[in-house]
Order: structure tokens, then sequence, then C-alpha cells
């Protein structure tokens, strides 16, 4: 039995113990959060045994085997190195931190300390949604080159200001597209070997140099080619597009929540070949994310030393790429003076 300890009772943190619920090898044991109230309520919800404030209690409490970093990304790399200082294992929600050099001391500290196995959150790689869409590409359903569309914008319905803070953070292009970036080179193979990217500011309470909407494009040493928008804002429409194109056809993803019909079947995973003009549809059942899956990854590192997945080099990788993206955007922006508006 593994005791664990969560340290972010936000969004993804509440995800973890969802899933955690329900495993027999796992125990929630502790949580934290900076918001006291917070974390005693969560404590409550999931039957954990202690509540803190302090992260660095929880993480020097000698009952907790396994810490789950579910922070802003500014706190990510202390975290971890406090973790390891005491003989912890983590799982650390992605981004690794805010910028390149925190990102390279991350990687080094990971490096440096084998006995302590660290997954870094890169969940897609275990959703069995895009799981099925790579094999699909590794088999030449659609064939190469792949250009790869995707966007992920979200309207902030009323809570702009949780978003804003996270702005202040790291910009929607390297929160989530490290993500993505990740989901290019996996699918095909490929490294990445351009980058660029572009921006705007949409709303007018970010501090000087941040912003709220951009696009990455990149192009792919076997010559596929993708790009990945994201942005956040009040005006924006929520949208999900996941698409991948070859010269053999294309495949869509289409989230269950974004299915106008048939929700209950799951995921929706189009797939068109053009040499016979016919299209397949695949559901995919999905409920929860698969953070328990992730979980029982990092165990099985522990239990029978496998690698880590994604490796920790490609972690830094994609978000390496994501940084040097968001650098050209800022660059451009405070030619025009956009960011100023």
């Amino acid at each position: 039995m593994y005791r664990i300890g969560l340290i972010g009772c936000g969004y993804m943190g509440q995800a973890h113990l969802r899933d955690c619920c329900s495993r027999e090898n796992i125990s929630i044991y502790a949580v934290c959060d900076s918001d006291m109230q917070k974390a005693e309520e969560t404590a409550e919800r999931y039957h954990a045994v202690r509540a803190y404030a302090d992260a660095g209690k929880l993480i020097e409490d000698p009952l907790v085997d396994i810490v789950i970093i579910a922070t802003y990304p500014s706190s990510h790399l202390a975290l971890l190195k406090k973790c390891i200082s005491q003989g912890r294992h983590v799982l650390c929600e992605k981004p690794i931190a805010c910028n390149p050099e925190d990102g390279m001391e991350f990687v080094r500290t990971v490096k440096k300390n084998p006995q302590c196995k660290v997954l870094v959150g890169h969940i897609l790689r275990y959703n069995n949604t895009y799981i099925r869409v790579k094999e699909m590409i590794g088999e030449g359903v659609i064939g190469k080159p792949v250009v790869m569309r995707m966007t992920q914008n979200h309207n902030t319905l009323g809570n702009w200001e949780k978003y804003r803070r996270l702005i202040e953070e790291t910009s929607p292009i390297i929160d989530c597209g490290v993500h993505y970036v990740d989901v290019m080179r996996w699918f095909t193979g490929e490294e990445v070997v351009n980058v660029d990217g572009t921006g705007a500011v949409t709303e007018k309470d970010l501090s000087e140099g941040r912003y709220n909407y951009g696009i990455i494009n990149v192009t792919l040493s076997g010559g596929s080619v993708g790009f990945y928008e994201a942005g956040w804002g009040n005006s924006l429409e929520t949208n999900n597009e996941k698409e991948f194109i070859g010269p053999a056809g294309r495949i869509k993803i289409t989230y269950q929540k974004d299915r106008m019909s048939h929700r209950e079947d799951g995921n929706l995973v189009s797939v068109y070949k053009y040499v016979d003009g016919t299209t397949e549809y695949i559901n995919i059942p999905f409920g929860e994310k698969p953070t328990g899956t992730e979980l029982e990854y990092l165990i099985e590192m522990i239990e029978r030393n496998v690698p880590a997945k994604p490796a920790i080099e490609d972690v830094f990788r994609s978000f390496e790429i994501v940084c040097e993206a968001d650098e050209r955007i800022r660059e451009k922006m405070a030619l025009t003076g956009a960011a100023d508006r």
C-alpha cells in the first residue's frame, strides 16, 4: 500500500484524488493547500488522515511514500528538490517550470537522483484515444508527412481571475502546449526543427509582457508540420480541434463533451480514407482523466525500475520548444507594443 501526499487541492489535484479513491494499492494519506480551509475540506471529502497548509511539512511526514505535485509551475522545482531530499517518489504536473533555466535544473535534479522515481504528468500518453490515434498513424493509415491541427481555447465562463493568475505564472502556450508538442513528436517519431509563434492580448488587466492568446507553428524533421492554438478569455469560444491529415486520409478526435449526440459512447475518432472515400467512426470509452493510470505507472517505475513515460529528456524537449515559441511571441509583441495596450 502506497501512502499518497497531494500538494495543491485545485482542479488537477481533485482529479488525482478522485482516481486514487478506487485503487486498492493506494491510500490518500495527506493533502496540502495554501488555503487551509480547502485542505481540510479536501481531506474530509477523501478521508485523508492529515491536512497541511505547509507543503514542506507534508513532504517531511515520514508516512508519505509518493508526493503528487499539482501546484502552479513556479513551485515545481523547489518542491521536487524537497521531495528528493526526503526520499519521496514524485508525480509532478506539467509544465515542469516557468522558464528554460529552471526546467533544465528540474531535469538535472531528476537525473542525479535515480533512487527517487519522478514522473511528469503528460497525461495524453496514458489517454486511450491518443494511444489509438498514434497506433493508426504508425500503421500508415493516413500516410506521411502529417499535418497536425490542434486548438484548445477556453471561454473563462466568469472565472477569468483564476486564468489571469495562471497567466501571471505562464502563458497558455506553455501551460498546455507541452502536451501537444509532445503529441506531435510522439505521433510522428520526428524531431522539431523549426518553431515560431504569434500572440495577442484580448484582456486588458494582464501585466506588461503577458498575453492570453497564442499560436505555435512547428516544422518536423520528416516534413510533418503542426500548429497549436491556445487562448483563455471572456470573449473566446471554447474550442477543441484535434485533426491529423496525411496524403492517404485524415483522423479527427472529437471529445466526449463536444459530441452533439452519443456522448455515452465516449470520445469519437473519425478516420477518412482517401483511396476509397470511406469514413470509419470509432467510439473510445472515456471517463475521468487517466491520472490513476499515470500513478500506477509511477508505481511500476518504483517496483520494476521501468523507464519514465515520457522520458525526462522528452519532457524537457517539449518544454524547451514551447518556451522558444513563447519567446518569439513576446519578441513580436514587444515590437508592435501589443502587450502594452
